[in-house]
């Protein structure tokens, strides 16, 4: 009784689920970078 929606297996679940990672990964990045060269630049 499962929809294709709800397989988790899907190429584009998997796409998704990478897509959202990169995100988020790259949303870490860019707040560890700004807190660091907030601290280089004012000491």
């Amino acid at each position: 009784m499962q929809g294709p929606d709800n397989n988790p297996s899907q190429p584009d679940r998997k796409a998704a689920n990478r897509r959202l990672g990169l995100i988020l990964f790259s949303i870490v990045v860019v707040f560890f970078l700004g807190f660091f060269a907030k601290m280089i630049l004012l000491g």
